[in-house]
């Protein structure tokens, strides 16, 4: 009795399934740090502004508004970053399913 596997076509669907992961999370890290992009810097500190105002979070904006114009810039080139990172890898086929069928 042989306990040899066959390969069913679920290998293949993972081969071809990854790559598309891998260029969601990717988009999906796109989208997300295009909420904290530069341009938008004006309108998401006056939103930080009105939905903080009157916490100590709030204080703390108005006082160090640099401080977070500068964290934001950094988690937008940090995120727009990764998203690439992540789209380029599903570009080369990069972290897919090392499982080749037999043949």
């Amino acid at each position: 009795m042989s306990h040899d596997r066959v390969v069913t076509p679920a290998v293949d669907d993972a081969v071809t399934t990854a790559p598309r992961q891998l260029e969601r999370r990717g988009r999906w890290w796109l989208a997300v740090s295009f909420l904290f992009c530069p341009c938008h810097l004006p309108l998401t500190l006056g939103l930080l502004a009105s939905v903080l105002g009157g916490t100590a979070l709030g204080g703390l904006l108005r006082d160090h508004g640099w401080v977070a114009a500068i964290v934001i810039a950094t988690t937008w080139v940090a995120g727009t970053a990764r998203g690439l990172i992540w789209i380029r890898r599903a570009e080369r086929g990069e972290l897919t399913c090392a499982v080749r069928p037999p043949g």
